[in-house]
């Protein structure tokens, strides 16, 4: 029951920034004696402080609310892309205290050569802020099929990788560290849910357009996993059964008709030596072939847009990845056109939204999924 209780108090704090301890008996329906004995015990632990609030424009004595102990629970978190791997520290309320980025080195992308070098960055990077209250657990992101318990990468269509134990190795190299494994997009769902664009709603859907695709799902404040963690798995849903052959090795997977790598692999069979700005740069100044494939890809989005919203039925559908980051203008033609594809009893039951926090969303995730463990410990 103390335990139950204590992950009850924690929750409603970190979920609302700050509360008073009568806000907290509030939100968990326990008495403020109960309350009040949980708090003290975190406080002396050093998980929580208690301090006034300061208000310009009140009379009297401002109140005294909870929060986080911000300086003494930062997690490290990494993600790992098929070109960067990024380290970052995170602290409770998602601000990103460091972030490096350190390009992948040349050769095979194989779990044999990477880890490795993975691990020595890691490695290199805790030394450097070991001045830092960091805790021992670790978030670590990934595109693809995750395995949460076991910790393992069980398929990756960027990466090419199956069935790797990733948080095994790592924790074989640093043994001192306990780490919890995470796919990208869902690692943006919670960092955008828990201080970004999306704060504040109770259910939410993701589209990530990038190298790959992905969706992850939010309902009732929590990540919705499905069975074996395979909800959001949208970029291999088939919708074209005639058309492209996958990387997964089906034919029509979503994937192919928006991903970067199969868009550019389209486009250079006109033009050959083309990237996704000169692609951009096409469509803007009107060549019919640019016109033609950025449109279609504009279709296909808002396709997978009106997917989601009818399967889940959310507050908000956002939109992110490198798509968006690299190319602004593809977020104007989207947003002109989504409606197109929604039924007329769909049209205003949700938002569309945009990523607020850029690759920087993957290692804000990390952190927070790293941090609830961390707190989820504390409650033993």
């Amino acid at each position: 029951m103390h335990r139950n209780n204590t992950k009850l108090v924690l929750a409603a704090i970190r979920n609302a920034g700050e509360m008073s301890r009568a806000q907290a008996a509030e939100a968990t329906g326990m008495s403020i004696v109960t309350v009040g004995r949980i708090v003290d015990e975190l406080m002396a632990r050093g998980v929580l402080r208690e301090q006034e609030k300061e208000n310009g424009n009140q009379v009297g004595r401002p109140p005294r609310v909870l929060s986080l102990e911000r300086e003494r629970l930062f997690c490290t978190s990494v993600c790992l892309e098929r070109e960067y791997l990024h380290l970052g520290l995170v602290d409770p309320g998602g601000s990103l205290w460091a972030h490096e980025m350190e390009p992948v080195p040349e050769g095979e992308f194989t779990p044999e050569e990477i880890l490795p070098w993975m691990a020595a960055r890691l490695e290199t990077f805790l030394e450097k802020h070991r001045n830092r209250e960091m805790r021992s657990t670790i978030g670590v992101v990934v595109p693809g099929i995750v395995d949460i318990d076991r910790g393992e990468l069980e398929f990756s269509a960027n990466f090419r990788w199956r069935n790797v134990a990733v948080t095994q190795y790592l924790h074989s190299r640093l043994p001192g560290y306990e780490f919890v494994l995470e796919n990208d997009t869902k690692a943006i769902a919670l960092a955008e849910h828990h201080f970004g664009a999306c704060a504040g709603s109770r259910s939410m859907v993701v589209l990530s357009i990038g190298d790959g695709i992905g969706a992850a799902v939010i309902l009732n404040g929590e990540i919705y996993r499905g069975r074996e963690n395979m909800a959001g798995e949208i970029g291999h849903i088939i919708l074209n059964p005639a058309g492209k052959i996958c990387e997964c090795g089906k034919v029509g997977c979503l994937q192919t008709h928006l991903s970067q790598r199969t868009i550019l692999a389209e486009a250079r069979t006109v033009y050959p030596n083309i990237d996704m700005k000169g692609l951009f740069d096409y469509f803007q100044r009107g060549d019919p072939f640019a016109v033609a494939l950025i449109t279609q890809v504009v279709e296909y989005t808002s396709i997978a847009i009106n997917l989601l919203a009818n399967t889940y039925a959310p507050e908000v559908v956002l939109l992110c990845g490198s798509m968006l980051r690299q190319n602004p203008i593809f977020s104007t033609l989207v947003e002109r056109n989504y409606r197109s594809k929604l039924n007329e009893y769909m049209q205003n039951t949700f938002q569309l939204r945009f990523e607020s926090f850029g690759v920087s969303g993957h290692l804000i995730g990390g952190g927070a999924l790293a941090l609830r463990h961390v707190l989820d410990e504390m409650c033993q």
